[in-house]
This record gives structure tokens, C-alpha cells and sequence, in this order.
């Protein structure tokens, strides 16, 4: 549908689920203030009455969406020559553990061999983000204790299918099949990982959040890229611009009100504490929402393609650098970085203005 000359840019936004630099900018009432004037009309995905419109939290095909999610979906998307670019990557680190039954007698990761490895399982999903996760994951772990995961004991979890952003029930699935017996070992990030690490019925056999190495802690959460289409950046880049200027912002605010954030994100998190979503994310978060585009961002995402392109998850490879635009980013950077100094001139000039009446 063609848009009547003097209709509003209609902008879209996404970061359900996780802790984002966009999801504290939404609940600090930033965004919204920022896009208030009246040309653009900002929305939140989850709220769209079309289900292709929602839908494209996975698919990425909706024109005017910024979406700051996970990378799995975002890599498909791309896979299948969608046009969405990365304008911007945070990396916050997040609990990523295998657990166990206490009672299993699997102590350490090389007792993984022959048993059964959890992988949920949704049949309709685009890409099946919970399944990749956790195959992700175990890879890892395989790899660090010398198996080889190629011939490792897969065993399919069925699980609910849903659609963004609504998850109807199945959310401990993966902790009922460890339980029962069914599988050996099961994958659980983030709060829900953390929470369950302490119950007393289950051990926790590692945590590869703990490991030195970022890029063996890329998961489907970190990094975590902000993507807009190449059509919409084209025709509004100073909307896309101010987008990001505010997510710099509200990394700004983090990094000096660390004891507010936990808080703000655990809204995001349904059914989990502050402390579970605090101590699942680590003391480092206040510090960690700022969109970047270096070397190790890029690193990550590359990482997380490359496993799946290697296992599956996706069918087209494709050049990571050629992903990107970091102009939107460094525009957003300069404007910030000229307020404060914009600010600071014309309080200078209020006050030679002040001396002078007075003098006079």
C-alpha cells in the first residue's frame, strides 16, 4: 500500500524476553518520548493484530522494524536473503548450564558420552531457537572434553509450538523430560537455568558462562544484534540514527544506576525473581547494553553462523561483514557525543550572558 504524503513513518520495535538496551529505553518511557513529535508512530511488534507482522520477529520481512533479539533467528533470516542489516550488537552474558539429575552419577562433562542429550523440539517453528540453543551448547561442552558431538545420543523433546509473543506453557518442558528419566542431561539459559541450578534434585555439570573465552560462550542471547531493513534505512536513516542514540542512552543510564537494571529487565522475564534474573545475568550487565560493532561482536555473530551452517539450522552462508553498516551507529555516537557539548556551550553562553546584564 502506498503511504499518503503526509502519513507518519510507521516504525516498529522488538526486544521481547531479554535483557535489552531497547526493552529499558521502552520501560524508562525514552522511546516513546523520542518519536512522540507526531511523524513517526512507534509500535511494539507483540502488540501487531497481523500474525506475518508478528511473525517477522523471526522472519525479519516487516519494513520499519528495529529488532534487538536473538541471533538465531536474525542469522536465518539473513540465510534466506532477508534484508535485514545489523546496525548495532550488545553482549551480555547470560547463566548457560547443563544439568544433570544429583542422583545420575554424571559428574563431569566427559560422562556425557552414550547418554541421552535433551534436545527440544518444535516441528512448525521457522527456525527452532530452543533446539539450536541447546545444541549449541552441548557442542561446546562435547568439544571441551575431548567427544565427539557428531556421534553424541540426540534425543528429541517434543515441545509445544508457539508463536511470538506468546509461549502457551511448555516453558519447563526440558527439566520434566530430565526428571522423568527421559533424557540424561538437558541445556537451560538465563533465569530459568539459574533458578533451577539450586534445586535440590538437580546439579549443575558446568556453567559455560564461566568460560574465559567469549567466543565459547555465543549462544543465541549473546551476542545479541539490532537489526533494521536495508529499504527502511535507505529512506529514514536519521529515524534509524535516533533509534540508536537512544539506545545509547539507556546504556549511559545503566552503567551509572547498576542497582535499578536487574529490576527493569526482570518485567521482561514472567515467573522469575530479581535475584534470579540478577544473578543469571551477573554484575556486569549494567555495563554490557551498549550496541557496538567491533571485532568481537562480529566475531561472535560469525561464530554462531558458522555452527549453524555447520549443523543445519540454516542453508545459505553468507559474509557477516557484509551484514553490517556501522555508519547508522557512528552517527548515533557523534550525535551524543555533540549534545553534551552543545549543552554545556549554551549554558556557558547563559552564564556570560548573566555576568554581563549584571555588570551592565
Amino acid at each position: 500500500m502506498t503511504s499518503l504524503p503526509n502519513s507518519p513513518t510507521q516504525l516498529w520495535y522488538s526486544c521481547r524476553g531479554g535483557a535489552t538496551a531497547t526493552g529499558l529505553a521502552v520501560r524508562k518511557g525514552w522511546l516513546h518520548a523520542e518519536f512522540a513529535g507526531g511523524g513517526t508512530q512507534l509500535r511494539a511488534l507483540e502488540e501487531a493484530a497481523s500474525r506475518d507482522i508478528r511473525l517477522s520477529y523471526y522472519h525479519h520481512g516487516q519494513t520499519g522494524l528495529v529488532r534487538e533479539g536473538g541471533n538465531i533467528p536474525a542469522i536465518w533470516a539473513r540465510s534466506e536473503n532477508q534484508s535485514a542489516v545489523v546496525v548495532g550488537v550488545t553482549w551480555v552474558d547470560e547463566y548457560q548450564g547443563i544439568l544433570v539429575r544429583r542422583d545420575s552419577g554424571i559428574r563431569e562433562l566427559a560422562d556425557l558420552k552414550g547418554k541421552r542429550l535433551g534436545l527440544p523440539l518444535r516441528r512448525r517453528a521457522l527456525i527452532d531457537i530452543g533446539r539450536a540453543s541447546a545444541q549449541k551448547a552441548f557442542v561446546t561442552a562435547l568439544t571441551l572434553a575431548g567427544r565427539d558431538p557428531r556421534i553424541a545420543r540426540w534425543t528429541h523433546i517434543e515441545a509445544p509450538d508457539f508463536e511470538f509473543p506468546q509461549r502457551s506453557g511448555g516453558r519447563d518442558i526440558e527439566l520434566a523430560a530430565l526428571r522423568s528419566g527421559y533424557v540424561d542431561a538437558v541445556f537451560l539459559r538465563g533465569a530459568q537455568g539459574y533458578a533451577a541450578r539450586g534445586e535440590a534434585d538437580l546439579r549443575e555439570l558446568v556453567d559455560l558462562n564461566r568460560l574465559e573465552d567469549p567466543l565459547l560462550r555465543v549462544n543465541n542471547g549473546t551476542p545479541r544484534p539490532v537489526t533494521v531493513d536495508r529499504a527502511f534505512l535507505a529512506r529514514h536513516p536519521d529515524v534509524v540514527r535516533r533509534y540508536l542514540a537512544v539506545l545509547l542512552r539507556a546504556a549511559s543510564w545503566a552503567r551509572a544506576h547498576p542497582d535499578e537494571v536487574a529490576g527493569l529487565v526482570a518485567l521482561e522475564n514472567p515467573g522469575y525473581t530479581v535475584d534470579a534474573v540478577a544473578g543469571a545475568l551477573g554484575p556486569g550487565l549494567h555495563r554490557s547494553l551498549s550496541p557496538a560493532l567491533g571485532p568481537l561482536q562480529l566475531a561472535g555473530l560469525a561464530a554462531q553462523k558458522d555452527f549453524l551452517l555447520d549443523w543445519g539450522y540454516i542453508r545459505h552462508d553468507f559474509d557477516v561483514a557484509d551484514w553490517t553498516d556501522p555508519a547508522p551507529l557512528a552517527e548515533a555516537l557523534a550525535s551524543e557525543q555533540r549534545a553534551p557539548a552543545a549543552a554545556l556551550a549554551a549554558g556557558a553562553g547563559a552564564l556570560r550572558h548573566g555576568v554581563a546584564s549584571h555588570v551592565h
